[in-house]
Formats: C-alpha cells, structure tokens, sequence
C-alpha cells in the first residue's frame, strides 16, 4: 500500500506579487500588484506534476507517494509574493514543503531551491553549499501535522528575506545574507 506523503493543499492563493523576469525581479507599484488564485478547487490547471503522485481530491491538491522529494510546481515563477495555503499531512513518513526561488527539474524532483516546511517552521536550502540556513526559530507551542492549519509565507527575492507564519502565529525569519546568488535562478 502507497504510503500518503507531503501533503493535502487547498484554497492556494498568491498576493502581492512580482512575476520573475529574466532571473532578476521585477519591480512594480503597489497598484500593479494583484491577488492571484493558484488552485481552482477542481482541476491541476496552471500546474506542472507527476499525474502518478498528484491529483485533485475533494478540492484539494492531494498527492501520494512512497517517498518525499515530488514536486507539484506552479506554471508562473516568482519573485516577491504572500503565499495562503492550508494543508495537513497525511503519513509519519515524510513532511509538507513548499519550495521556491528555484528551478524546475523535468522529474518534478528538488532543484536548487529554497524549502520551508509548515507546520513546524523547518527550513532548507537546496542551492551548492546552503543546506539548513540559520534563521530566527521563533517560539511557538507544536501544531499537530495532521490536523488542517492555514500557513502564511511572504519572501522578498532582492533582500533574500522570508517569514512564515503558521494558524497566525509567525514560526520562521530568515534573511539570506547573500541573496544576489538567488537573483540567478530559474535559468
């Protein structure tokens, strides 16, 4: 029997943000700056993955695997943004991420990206000599993996900073001391 992995996501949203352009970020005014619904509810439009793994069910971007490491990935990249997921982990196997800043890989597998992992406020960066950034562990009481929990990501490509709050609560700060290196991803 297939082993439930990474996660269940639903009612994706994305705000605030800048499309990459040519591998450098793209400034815009407040007012070009719009909410954009990454996930209809219904189907896997707008998004690239394993149909193995990945599918809709019940509303939700659900996938399963018997191991980590399958990437769903948006068809848009970007640069700045404010990420609204809510998700729940279904398997003690492996974990829930979200990746970015990073390039795609034909097999869906990690590339060079940054991860950070709700609920938990985990973090890695899979780009040459990073692994696990130090950043500010913020405390915060557990949250139960299993259960729903509403998970808030904003990030900042040209100053390389990243907060994650999860159910309100911020879990994550992180400042890439050399965030130039991440302007050239996605080449």
């Amino acid at each position: 029997m297939r082993a439930l992995v990474a996660c269940v996501l639903a009612g994706l949203v994305l705000g605030a943000c800048a499309p990459r352009q040519g591998g450098a970020a793209r400034a815009q005014t407040p007012a070009a700056r719009k909410r954009i619904r990454l996930f209809d509810g219904r189907t896997l439009k707008g998004w690239s993955g394993d149909p193995a793994i990945w599918s809709v069910k019940d509303g939700a971007i659900h996938g399963a695997s018997e191991h980590g490491g399958q990437l769903i990935l948006t068809d848009g990249d970007f640069a700045d943004f404010r990420l609204i997921l809510k998700s729940r982990l279904s398997s003690e196997k492996n974990h829930l991420g979200v990746c970015f800043w990073g390039d795609r890989r034909a097999d869906w597998g990690y590339g060079e990206c940054v991860l950070v992992i709700p609920p938990t406020g985990g973090m890695w960066d899979y780009h040459p000599g990073k692994k696990g950034p130090p950043r500010e562990k913020l405390p915060h009481s557990d949250f139960d993996a299993h259960a729903w929990h509403e998970t808030e990501i904003l990030a900042h490509l040209a100053d390389g900073t990243i907060r994650m709050a999860v159910n309100g609560v911020e879990v994550t700060r992180y400042r890439d001391e050399d965030s130039g290196r991440l302007l050239t991803v996605g080449r």
